[in-house]
């Protein structure tokens, strides 16, 4: 009994050496590399179409990239979009589409954007790993419990609040978990951000391209800079273009007409 399990044990291992023999005398198959293009889109909010370029330079380090010709870079000089609004905007990036398709007309109507097609689907389920960090659509969540919409495998974006928290005293809906953020320099929201942004291009997996949408705060009003910026533009030149304290408005909308002029104060 003990030589027959012996030579069965024996004849079994005979037989996996051979068959692990054959596999390995077998062509490995080739997987192709994912060629597609990893994307990272940075919108910022309320930035002057003049800022890039711009002498002296506002944002050194990216104008410099920008003019170098080895750098590869493609800018669109007369890109255009129909309604100039946060919400209406942001919305057509998300889709393609105009705001009269959309239905988000204006800044109060984030909640009417059909989510369950937009950018994010398409790409992740094209198997594109996707992520958006900071701002999403003016209302959000739209007074619901907090929520990650279609097509997101990242989510980190601020709940809707008064305009004077985008930079500090905000919170965050964390995959749909709210995370609490207060007033400690640590939690100046553009720093917030980019680290988030970091990690995830860090941890993004190497076998499938990302998408990775960063819509920081900044530099929307109230123009509340990093700790470490304070002062950083005090003695930079600022160009005022004709239309401000433009003298004769009278061709102007009747809300532009019913502005005051801008005192020493306001121009400061």
């Amino acid at each position: 009994m003990r030589q027959t399990s012996s030579r069965r044990i024996a004849g079994t291992a005979a037989l996996s050496l051979l068959v692990l023999a054959l596999a390995a005398s077998q062509p490995v198959p080739r997987v192709s590399p994912d060629r597609r293009p990893n994307i990272v889109l940075i919108l910022t909010d309320d930035q002057s179409f003049d800022s890039l370029p711009h002498d002296p330079p506002v944002m050194p380090a990216l104008q410099a990239m920008m003019q170098d010709p080895t750098d590869h870079w493609i800018q669109f000089p007369n890109a255009f979009i129909n309604t100039p609004l946060c919400c209406p905007s942001r919305a057509t990036i998300l889709t393609g589409e105009s705001s009269n398709h959309t239905g988000v007309q204006n800044n109060f109507e984030g909640a009417v954007l059909d989510d369950a097609s937009t950018v994010a689907t398409w790409l992740h389920d094209a198997g594109y790993e996707t992520g958006l960090i900071g701002k999403y659509l003016n209302g959000y969540p739209f007074g619901f419990a907090p929520y990650v919409p279609p097509g997101w495998d990242r989510w980190l974006v601020r709940k809707q609040a008064a305009q004077g928290s985008l930079y500090y005293d905000y919170v965050l809906e964390d995959q749909g978990f709210p995370v609490v953020h207060g007033d400690e320099p640590a939690d100046y929201s553009t720093d917030v951000y980019a680290s988030a942004a970091v990690s995830f291009l860090r941890s993004a997996p190497a076998d499938r391209p990302f998408f990775l949408e960063i819509a920081p705060s900044a530099p929307h009003r109230p123009w509340t800079p990093a700790p470490g910026d304070v002062g950083a533009y005090a003695g930079m030149p600022i160009f005022q273009p004709p239309s401000v304290g433009e003298p004769d408005v009278s061709d102007k909308p009747a809300w532009v007409r019913r502005l005051p002029e801008p005192d020493a104060a306001r121009l400061a």
